[in-house]
């Protein structure tokens, strides 16, 4: 797959995930990419390095290793990205994901964010809710309404205007936080609640369901399940192997020959896809689709585990 095809499937997800109120938009490619004039269209970039500092009067969808985005967004915005940073004012939703994703400015609506390591420091306003999940979580930021959390560390130190619901192993509310509502919350651990922080409501501490472990002829069912999957994988091998030699043998070997590409486009495929279907899912009428679109990237993403293997095996197998 070529950089142009690439750009261009990237460009109709994003089309597709927006809704846009025109088709009017500038697409950007390459290693490193900086808008520092104001566009007014919405922009779609992809490259090593994505660099917004200027003005954007539209959305703004990037995919990229490193995504910076310092300007003025009216419309709203999607990123993924290995480290993300979203500043400046960003006029309605931001949707991130990432290894490191840090929120840093304005937003208009409401942030859904998705990392390993996820920063919402004191400065940020988010006029609605906030739906984050990730490994380590700081959040500090004044969120209008609602804010939902699952992690594994999670420190809140922010204002929240009307609840937080938090799934964690450990849940610190720091002495700087101002919760106008309830807190529940489920933890291995009971919630460290720092002297100084208020909660106008109740805190309850949910329970966690029992994880009780299924066992089939004394073997745990996942056990079960992974062996069975390994033996369907290895079947449909056979078959494609088997049907089409020259062409099973050509798509192994370009995922060596072109390995930085198939590794962009599986990005693309995994990061981006799921965020254009939680997009379109927020209207109803584009629910069905966004069902479709997900069932879609299942069908062509499970059986390429076929060609990597192929082509693992065949660094494997070569003589020393």
């Amino acid at each position: 797959m070529s950089g142009r095809s690439i750009s261009a499937a990237l460009a109709t997800f994003l089309v597709l995930g927006t809704a846009l109120p025109a088709m009017a938009f500038v697409i950007q490619q390459g290693q490193t990419i900086t808008i520092s004039d104001t566009l007014r269209d919405d922009l779609y970039a992809t490259g090593e390095t994505v660099l917004v500092t200027g003005n954007v009067d539209g959305d703004v969808a990037a995919a990229a290793r490193n995504i910076a985005i310092g300007g003025k967004v009216t419309g709203g915005v999607l990123a993924a990205g290995q480290d993300v940073r979203i500043g400046g004012i960003i006029g309605r939703t931001v949707r991130a994901a990432g290894q490191s994703v840090s929120i840093v400015g304005t937003i208009g609506i409401d942030a859904i964010i998705a990392g390993g390591e996820v920063n919402i420091p004191q400065q940020v306003r988010i006029g609605r809710d906030l739906l984050v999940a990730g490994r380590e979580i700081h959040m500090a930021a004044d969120i209008g309404r609602y804010a939902r959390v699952v992690g594994d560390t999670v420190v809140i130190g922010g204002k929240i205007g009307k609840g937080l619901r938090v799934d964690a192993r450990r849940l610190t509310i720091l002495s700087t936080a101002r919760i106008d509502g309830d807190v529940r919350y489920s933890a291995i651990v009971p919630i460290d609640l720092r002297p100084g922080a208020q909660i106008t409501g109740k805190t309850e501490r949910v329970p966690r369901p029992p994880q009780s472990e299924f066992l089939v002829y004394g073997i745990p069912f996942d056990v079960v399940l992974r062996f069975w999957e390994a033996l369907g994988l290895l079947l449909i091998g056979l078959v494609v192997a088997t049907l089409a030699p020259q062409g099973s043998r050509e798509v192994a070997t370009s995922v060596l020959r072109r390995f930085p590409l198939s590794l962009l486009a599986g990005f693309i495929l995994l990061v981006v896809v799921p965020l254009v279907a939680i997009a379109l899912s927020i209207r109803i009428i584009g629910i069905p689709l966004a069902v479709a679109v997900m069932f879609l990237l299942a069908a062509v993403v499970y059986p390429s585990q076929m060609f990597v293997a192929a082509a693992i095996g065949r660094i494997l197998l070569v003589p020393f």
